[in-house]
This record gives structure tokens, C-alpha cells and sequence, in this order.
């Protein structure tokens, strides 16, 4: 998974910025002025001095990189009331080789409103406060998307290989062309998903036999994390051989939102050759942390709020994967698997 992860952040993050770097050079170079500048993301033009510096300043040196995957809810690229329904923080410990996926839900209370407005109604800056208040890290870079390009990826990468725990059928999905609902079913055992098969497969959340509920959903988009790791370089794969400049313009052209610069993905290729010396550890905010409080208390909306009012516990946990510290992993799924057709 962690090879995904080094993967999906340097396409996504070098095809954003670097077509608007080839595209303000290639205007340029139209308009006769000789730029100096190379659309190779590997350039050894800046010295080694300016790129530990620029890595200093987008990611903390000597402390856990912090990478927010947002997933709104956006039909059209024209809708602007969206809702970041799925946040998945990412953490990296370099020290420890150690990466930890922490998934928040939808529902939380967070300052007024549920969490997943807070993103479209007051920014990034107000996304990474919550973050940090919640778990504990603070992420310093972002990557947003919405169900088409999500699907586009997929289906980009030749399909995604997961191996579905067990059948389950929703029947209340919904049909967003329509506003209605159709019935959709997963069967155990191993399935490439296409990218509307993945998108079904990571929004449900009406699902029989266990997998009605928002946890569950966050566990299946996890599941899909990890897919993705093989269908990168599957044989339809778009990025498969890897080429740096395919990817630039493929990969973005008005698709992905990201502040990934072009010097975090440098810094975050180096961690490709230790991919397999990491370890990854999936955590979940859940009813272990979390309780209902009565509707009529936040103004008859069903939300969720921290058990005694406070996230210490889970944030310790964090810390503890972050470390290494793994007492029973077991532990990670208490809760996960209640059923709760409200969220």
C-alpha cells in the first residue's frame, strides 16, 4: 500500500503542478522567450542546498508527514455546495517506518456543523485545524477528489484488484442522474473493480450482512487504497511503463485539486526504494471514541461527538502506530463492524 501511496501523491501532485508548469512554458516558448526550464520533474538544476530547504519548509523535518486524501461529493465540476464525505489523514514516520491511515467521519461535530462541511465553508486552513484538534497531526498538504475523477483513475489504472470480505447487497444506492435508487451487490472473493464498480463499492453505505455503515465504507475505501497498489502497473495501466511526462498529461488537465508542490514529490519519491520496509496501520474514529447524543441537542441533526468530550484516547493510539507500539492489532477494529443505517 505504501507503494501506492508514493505513487498516487507523486502523479496526482506532479501532474497538477507540473501541466501548469509545461503549459506556462509552453506559452512562453510560443511567444519567443527562452524560459531555461525543463518539464522533467527529476531536474538537478536547483542544488541540493535549495531543495533540503524548500523540504523543510513543506514538510517539518524530523517529524511525521501529514497528507489529507479528501473525497466530496461533487457530481459536476459546476456544483459548489459539496461535501468532503470521505477524509482519510495520511502519517508517515521515517524514523520509525511507520504510516498510519486515519479515516474521520462524516457526521463528527465539529465547532457547530458536521466535519465534512467545514472544508467548502471555510478552507484548508480551517480543515487542518479540525485535523489536528481530532487526531492529534497536522497536515500540511492536501489532494481533493470528486466521484468522476475517482472513477477516471480506476479506470485509468486498467481497473482495481480487491478482494471483497463478504457478499453484501445495497438497495438503496444512489442513482445521481435520476435522484433514485438502485440495488447493487459484491460478492466475496476477488473482483477488479472498474471505476463506477469502485466508486459503488466506496460509497455504499446501505449495505446487508455488516456493511451498513459508515465505518464499513471507510474500511472498503482502505481496501481500494491498497487495490491500487497493484493496478498501477497493470498491463492497461495508462502509467504503466511509468513515464514521468505521460502523467503530466493524463493525469491532470482540470481533474485533481492538490498544494502538493513540485519539491514534496521529489522528497516524497525518495521514500520509494524503503517501500517495503514500511509497516501500515489503518485507524478508524468510531464508537470506540465516539457516542450519538440526542438529535434535539444540535438542532435535530444526528451527529457523533467525542466519549467525555475529548480525543486524548484516540490521538494516543495514533501516536502508538505512528511509534510502532502494536499491542493487539486487532484492537484497531473494535467498533468498526456496528451496523448504524443512520450515518
Amino acid at each position: 500500500m505504501w507503494k501506492f501511496i508514493v505513487i498516487f501523491l507523486l502523479v496526482i501532485s506532479l501532474g497538477t503542478l507540473g501541466f501548469i508548469l509545461y503549459k506556462s512554458n509552453s506559452d512562453l516558448q510560443k511567444a519567443g522567450v527562452d524560459t531555461g526550464i525543463t518539464l522533467s520533474p527529476f531536474s538537478k538544476s536547483e542544488s541540493e542546498e535549495d531543495k533540503t530547504e524548500d523540504m523543510a519548509k513543506n514538510f517539518p523535518l524530523g517529524k511525521p508527514i501529514n497528507i489529507m486524501l479528501l473525497g466530496i461529493d461533487r457530481r459536476s465540476k459546476a456544483e459548489l455546495g459539496y461535501r468532503t464525505d470521505i477524509m482519510i489523514l495520511i502519517s508517515v514516520n521515517p524514523d520509525t517506518n511507520n504510516v498510519v491511515l486515519v479515516s474521520l467521519p462524516r457526521d463528527l461535530w465539529y465547532q457547530g456543523s458536521k466535519i465534512n462541511g467545514l472544508y467548502n465553508s471555510s478552507g484548508w486552513e480551517a480543515m487542518q485545524n479540525a485535523t489536528e484538534e481530532v487526531v492529534g497531526m497536522r497536515p500540511e498538504r492536501f489532494i481533493l477528489t470528486d466521484f468522476a475523477d475517482f472513477s477516471w483513475i480506476v479506470d485509468a489504472m486498467g481497473g482495481v484488484p480487491v478482494d471483497v470480505e463478504r457478499t453484501f447487497t445495497d438497495s438503496n444506492y444512489p442513482v445521481d442522474a435520476t435522484k433514485g435508487y438502485q440495488t447493487v451487490t459484491f460478492t466475496q472473493g476477488a473482483e477488479i473493480l472498474t471505476g463506477e464498480r469502485a466508486l459503488i463499492y466506496s460509497r455504499s453505505r446501505k449495505g446487508n450482512n455488516g456493511e451498513g455503515s459508515d465505518w464499513m465504507r471507510m474500511r472498503r475505501q482502505h481496501k481500494i487504497l491498497g487495490g491500487m497498489l497493484e493496478a498501477v502497473f497493470q498491463p492497461k495501466s495508462l502509467f504503466n511503463p511509468m513515464v514521468v511526462e505521460k502523467a503530466l498529461k493524463t493525469v491532470t488537465q482540470g481533474r485533481m485539486d492538490t498544494n502538493i508542490m513540485l519539491a514534496d514529490a521529489k522528497y516524497l519519491w525518495d521514500f520509494y526504494k524503503d517501500k517495503d520496509d514500511y509497516t501500515i496501520h489503518s485507524l478508524f474514529l468510531d464508537y470506540e471514541y465516539l457516542y450519538s447524543p440526542p438529535a434535539e441537542q444540535y438542532g435535530g441533526a444526528w451527529t457523533i461527538v467525542p466519549i467525555g468530550g475529548t480525543y486524548e484516547i484516540f490521538q494516543s493510539k495514533v501516536q502508538d502506530r505512528l511509534l510502532g507500539i502494536v499491542e493487539d492489532e486487532t484492537a484497531d477494529l473494535v467498533g468498526v463492524v456496528q451496523n448504524d443505517t443512520d450515518l
